[in-house]
């Protein structure tokens, strides 16, 4: 989640879902199109028309990610399409670039444009069992196909906790959960089922066409184990509670039945899936704190999404002091 501030102040230039700033950027990469505002959260992103084919513009405030995290993910998710997978395929600019750093009057943006994934969106609550058997598999392929890449600029766990720990110091159920976290997590072996994780592997970021999936959104890729890109994968499963996470769904079940037919995991591994929860609530709880720092003109739309990312927050706080680790 990015700032609420620097959001408004993009939302400020956008009228009818186009703005100056969209159309700046997008001619980096086409001479004429039709560019309009698709969403924003972490990352803005608008969907472009050139030519009769469809692409989707990324772009991030020089403030809120690095270029050099940008150019990571670039080569992690042409590791993936080289080993065969189906991922958002990298644009070239006009100039021969893959990242443009365009200079607006909001500040410098760094900007990436992808070929749209073919396929539909499903709901994971639209999946029966051999949907989340198939889901399993994909996420098992993309596992894989990271094992031993080793890319520069990519975060891991430990610079994670580095950022919940900075927005815990005040809180003492906070900072009591972030020192457990860092004690077991050190615990664990970071040799096997550890390596390049998407970090987001959603239904939202997967499109189908029949059994076959395409992924999108490896902006948030790290270093971390296996299991833990399961339990951020099917959190809406245990609805983002620890202590809700049942092994023996059978839509979980199914989703590693699937994930074992191309990868071995351990029974063990798969019971660190509730640490796991936990780092993750303590990840987003960080990440929604920073965004809501710093004074924003409050506009109903402003006032709507504080309240539901304050919402958001005292429910994780909420779940820490009920269940702690």
């Amino acid at each position: 989640m990015m700032k609420l501030s620097l959001m408004k102040r993009f939302y400020d230039t956008v009228e009818d879902r186009r703005s100056p700033v969209l159309d700046e950027i997008s001619r980096r990469w086409f001479e004429t199109s039709e560019t309009q505002m698709y969403r924003a959260s972490a990352n803005f992103v608008a969907r472009v028309v050139s030519e009769g084919s469809t692409y989707f513009l990324r772009f991030n405030h020089d403030t809120e990610r690095s270029i050099g995290h940008i150019e990571a993910e670039l080569r992690y998710i042409h590791r993936l399409i080289d080993r065969g997978i189906n991922a958002n395929v990298p644009v070239h600019s006009l100039s021969g670039n893959l990242v443009e750093s365009v200079d607006t009057g909001l500040g410098v943006f760094h900007s990436v444009m992808f070929e749209e994934v073919p396929g539909v969106h499903i709901e994971s609550d639209d999946l029966d069992t051999n949907g989340f058997k198939l889901w399993g598999t994909a996420l098992a392929r993309v596992h894989e196909t990271g094992e031993g890449q080793e890319i520069s600029c990519v975060p891991s766990w430990y610079n994670h906790l580095d950022s919940i720990r900075s927005i815990a110091q005040d809180n003492p159920v906070l900072l009591s959960e972030v020192e457990k976290i860092e004690q077991i997590l050190g615990g664990y072996d970071q040799t096997g089922n550890y390596g390049l994780i998407p970090f987001d592997f959603e239904m939202d970021n997967i499109k189908w066409v029949d059994e076959l999936p395409g992924f999108m959104d490896f902006d948030d890729f790290c270093y971390h184990w296996y299991a833990a890109d399961i339990a951020f994968a099917l959190r809406d499963l245990h609805g983002d509670k620890m202590s809700d996470f049942d092994p023996v769904d059978p839509h979980f079940i199914s989703f590693i039945k699937g994930y074992r037919e191309i990868k071995e995991i351990t029974d063990g591994e798969l019971e660190r899936i509730p640490v796991f929860i936990r780092f993750h609530n303590l990840y987003m709880y960080s990440r929604i704190q920073r965004a809501s720092e710093g004074e924003v003109e409050e506009t109903d739309w402003v006032i709507n999404l504080h309240s539901k990312l304050r919402s958001k927050n005292e429910s994780y706080l909420r779940d820490m002091k009920e269940n702690p680790l």
